[in-house]
């Protein structure tokens, strides 16, 4: 397996982090490949970042960055048919020939008063495209760990694979939804209990909303469930249909 995405690494090291390929690319071309993404995504970073400053109050600061990626987090609004997008500027064009990535590279940034978050190449592109999550509207937040084991061959260690489910509402009914990595997971924690406007924040591992239809409907989980009974439904009544027509003799 080849990890080609410096996104993480170049983040990781925006945040101070010491930074490492997690998985090294097993030829010379493509550790060179690596490296040149890497250049450039470092690069583009500086310019997202001083756009990025345009948004900030005042009085505004940034305390870290959370990367996600198509490799490491969910790709179920990002990757296939909704990772399709329809590149506006030059800048858009140039990021997407060096990094080969559309809608993949997602960025969280806390500040000390809110989340910003934005899909990297709909920023570049129009520096208007972002989220902006203030503390005061999250009062509870899923933030649920989920282990399992990786089976590895007889006589290995199987270790475990951690990873957290991340789903919260605004007061304005924005809804975000997201899986995250132990890393992104434990730097979320980290955030809770360092940045003071977070603190008043409730952790829950169960999924919360401000009405009950955004609770069935504003809910993966829940659109889940629903299409599970409407499938066992759809499954009974057909059956029923069977059964009465083989009674009555009558033919499909």
């Amino acid at each position: 397996m080849i990890f080609s995405n410096p996104f993480v690494e170049v983040i990781n090291g925006m945040n101070g982090l010491p930074t490492k390929v997690y998985i090294q690319p097993a030829t010379d071309y493509l550790r060179r490949k690596y490296k040149e993404r890497e250049a450039k995504l470092f690069i583009t970073m500086q310019q997202v970042l001083a756009q990025v400053n345009d948004l900030l109050a005042p009085d505004e600061k940034i305390i870290n960055f959370m990367p996600m990626t198509d490799e490491n987090n969910s790709q179920m609004a990002t990757g296939g048919v909704m990772g399709m997008y329809n590149i506006k500027t030059l800048a858009g064009k140039d990021y997407m020939k060096a990094q080969d990535s559309l809608r993949g590279n997602r960025l969280m940034i806390f500040t000390d008063r809110r989340i910003i978050f934005f899909i990297l190449i709909e920023f570049i592109d129009d520096p208007t495209q972002y989220f902006s999550y203030q503390y005061s509207e999250l009062h509870n937040v899923k933030l649920r760990e989920h282990k399992q084991k990786v089976p590895l061959p007889e006589n290995g260690v199987e270790p475990e694979d951690v990873w957290y489910g991340l789903d919260f509402e605004t007061d304005n009914k924005h809804i975000f939804t997201e899986f995250l990595t132990q890393e992104n997971g434990q730097l979320f924690k980290k955030n809770l209990l360092t940045i003071p406007s977070m603190q008043g924040i409730k952790l829950t591992d169960k999924v919360t909303r401000n009405n009950r239809f955004d609770l069935i409907f504003g809910n993966v989980n829940g659109v889940l469930g629903w299409m599970m009974v409407l499938g066992v439904i759809y499954t009974v009544v057909m059956i029923f249909i069977i059964i009465q027509a083989l009674i009555s003799g009558d033919t499909f």
